[in-house]
């Protein structure tokens, strides 16, 4: 599986949530997953390897847990293709759905959407699906570790808990190779800024010629002490497979139990 591209090891979690309010409160709910059309109608350049797309979805009662991704069914002309991709929009907003898809020129699905799709394309979608997700009754606690595109499913948790919890605290930690593949940068600052129980941590390993004054280097155990509210909290975990073992060993070490690490992991 090529970064960018969803998947897990298990397999694909057979459900979609909808959601109820009661005297304020938000509950997510548990139903099964769909298949409808969406219909691109914006594409943005966000990164120099990014580009995120807003699918309409008409008037299909479409939803899902905050976390989880769709399948895209693309017909190229020659072949359908399929590409999985984690949605980065909070489950609360009806009507349609945003991805954000790095361009790895070995897949299919990424190359055509960032080559070829334009707005006003329709494509059959599938979801949601994936066991990594959050829901309020998890935990009031969240930490969200990303490492590159990985930033995807974290920020539709990061969304849904601005919008719905007030209660919740979160902490993103985030990594990438330059500052300007920092995916939703602008966003998340902004966020923290008006959140004051959401804090947004960036690091940049290779940040070459530009221009960057913040933290260098990779997520590693000294960060890790430094933002953790504490071993209780949830703890999620998105990027490449020795990023997540790296930072697995190191929330073990600080005395978090594994039952409390989520991973989504790049095949």
């Amino acid at each position: 599986m090529l970064a960018g591209v969803r998947g897990h090891g298990c397999g694909p979690s057979l459900f979609m949530a909808w959601f109820t309010c009661s005297g304020g409160v938000i509950t997510l709910l548990i139903v099964s997953p769909m298949k409808v059309r969406a219909t691109i109608t914006r594409i943005l350049q966000e990164t120099p390897s990014v580009k995120s797309f807003l699918l309409d979805l008409g008037d299909a009662d479409f939803s899902f847990l905050p976390g989880q991704w769709v399948d895209l069914y693309i017909d190229t002309g020659g072949s359908v293709q399929v590409g999985g991709f984690s949605i980065t929009s909070s489950p609360l907003q009806r009507g349609s759905i945003e991805i954000a898809v790095k361009k790895i020129q070995s897949g299919v699905p990424s190359v055509y959407l960032h080559e070829r799709a334009r707005e006003g394309d329709s494509f059959m979608i599938e979801g949601g699906f994936g066991d990594f997700y959050y829901q309020r009754d998890m935990g009031s606690s969240v930490v969200l570790i990303a490492g590159g595109i990985g930033i995807t499913p974290l920020m539709s948790i990061l969304r849904y808990v601005d919008e719905a919890h007030p209660d919740v605290e979160a902490t993103l930690l985030y990594s990438a190779k330059a500052p300007s593949e920092l995916l939703f940068w602008e966003a998340l600052r902004d966020m923290a800024d008006r959140n004051p129980r959401i804090r947004c941590a960036f690091t940049v390993t290779q940040p070459g010629g530009e221009p960057w004054e913040g933290r260098r280097g990779r997520i590693d155990k000294a960060m890790l002490k430094e933002f953790m509210p504490g071993k209780e909290a949830l703890f999620y975990l998105c990027g490449p497979t020795a990023m997540l073992d790296d930072i697995s060993d190191a929330l073990v070490g600080l005395g978090v139990t594994t039952s409390r690490i989520r991973t989504e992991r790049w095949w």
